[in-house]
C-alpha cells in the first residue's frame, strides 16, 4: 500500500495499453531453483526464482528503480478512484464510530474491507481461501500471525479474510491520502520501528485493543520478505498475545510474492493461484513465547509452497 504514493499521473500514462498488455504473455520462463540455501539466522544467499513469476513486459514503465506496466496500472487507478469515490462513506462510518462504538469501530472495519475487496474484484483478482473453519466468531479478538512477502498481503488479508480486525502498521502507511486516513480512523495501530518509545507505545496500545475485542494483524518477520521465503519471526507479537489474554490463528499466503515483488512498483499481472490459508488456532494459555513463536512459525512454514519455505539449517 505504500506504493500508492506514487503519482497518479504515471498511471494514467501507461493506462491506454493496459488492454492490448492484458493479451501479452505475462509469465517468464521458470528457471531452476538456486541450489544455495537460506537460513532463518540471515545466511546470505542468491534469491532463488520464483516458478512462474510474470515480467514487466514491453510496456512497463521505470518508476524510480521500480517497475510498472499497464496491469499495475489498472490496480493503482482502480484502488485510488474507489476510495475517492467512497470517501463520503468513510468519513459516514467514521462518525459512526465516533459516536457509538469508539473502542472497537466495526463501521470502519467493515469500510476498509469493504473497499479494498471491491477494488481488488474490480482488477480480476480474487485468491481462495482454505481453512475458514478454523476463523474464530466474529465477536472474539484473536492475534492473526501471517507471513509477509508483499505489499500486496495487506489487501489481501483486508479484502478476503472475512472477519473484523486491525493492523499493527509502519506509520508511514498511516499517512499515505485517503487509504492511510481511513486507517487511523479505524483505529489501526501505529509504529515506528527506528523508535524504541514508539515501539513501547504501540504494544501497549495493540494489548489494549485486544483486550478492548479488536483482532489484530502482526506480521511476526518484523518486515517484507524481499524473496518471498518466510524469515525468522520475532518474539514481540507472541508475547503479546500472552498479554492480552488471547488466543493465535496462523495464517500462510501462498504463491502472492511473485505477482508483486520489490522490483515493482504495483502487481505485474493479475494474482492467479493465490491461497490464503487459515490454519488451526494455536492457544496461548500455560505457553511462553518462544514456544508460541516456534509453534506458530512451524505451522506457516508446513503450510507454505516449497519456493517459499524457509531453508532448514
Amino acid at each position: 500500500m505504500a506504493s500508492l504514493r506514487a503519482p497518479l499521473c504515471a498511471l494514467a500514462l501507461a493506462l491506454p495499453a493496459a488492454i492490448h498488455a492484458l493479451q501479452i504473455p505475462q509469465r517468464g520462463v521458470a528457471r531452476p531453483r538456486a541450489a544455495a540455501s537460506r537460513r532463518f539466522a540471515g545466511a546470505v544467499a542468491s534469491p532463488a526464482p520464483v516458478p512462474g513469476a510474470p515480467q514487466p513486459g514491453r510496456f512497463a514503465l521505470k518508476l524510480g528503480s521500480k517497475a510498472m506496466n499497464p496491469v499495475g496500472a489498472i490496480f493503482g487507478l482502480s484502488m485510488s478512484c474507489w476510495v475517492i469515490a467512497m470517501y463520503p462513506l468513510v468519513l459516514t462510518c467514521a462518525a459512526i464510530s465516533r459516536v457509538s462504538d469508539w473502542k472497537r469501530r466495526r463501521a470502519m472495519d467493515w469500510m476498509v474491507g469493504f473497499w479494498s475487496r471491491v477494488s481488488m474484484l474490480t482488477c480480476g483478482y480474487r485468491p481462495a481461501v482454505v481453512g475458514a473453519e478454523h476463523l474464530p466468531d466474529r465477536d472474539e479478538a484473536v492475534l492473526y500471525v501471517p507471513n509477509h512477502c508483499s505489499y500486496l498481503d495487506i489487501l489481501t488479508l483486508s479484502a478476503f479474510l472475512p472477519r473484523p480486525f486491525k493492523y499493527i502498521s509502519k506509520i508511514e502507511i498511516l499517512r499515505i491520502p485517503f487509504i492511510g486516513w481511513a486507517m487511523g480512523f479505524a483505529g489501526h495501530i501505529a509504529l515506528r520501528r527506528a523508535d524504541r518509545r514508539s515501539q513501547l507505545e504501540s504494544y501497549k496500545a495493540a494489548v489494549a485493543s485486544l483486550k478492548d475485542g479488536n483482532s489484530l494483524v502482526a506480521f511476526a518477520e518484523g518486515t517484507r520478505s524481499d524473496d518471498g521465503t518466510l524469515k525468522k519471526f520475532k518474539r514481540g507479537p507472541f508475547k503479546m498475545a500472552i498479554d492480552a489474554g488471547v488466543d493465535i490463528v496462523p495464517i500462510a499466503l501462498c504463491d502472492l510474492h511473485k505477482w508483486h515483488p520489490p522490483s515493482a512498483l504495483m502487481p505485474l499481472a493479475v494474482p492467479k493461484g493465490v491461497e490464503l490459508k487459515v490454519l488451526p488456532r494455536v492457544k496461548t494459555r500455560d505457553r511462553s513465547a518462544d514456544e508460541l513463536m516456534a509453534d506458530v512459525q512451524a505451522a506457516v512454514d508446513a503450510a507454505l509452497p516449497d519456493h517459499q519455505k524457509a531453508a532448514s539449517a
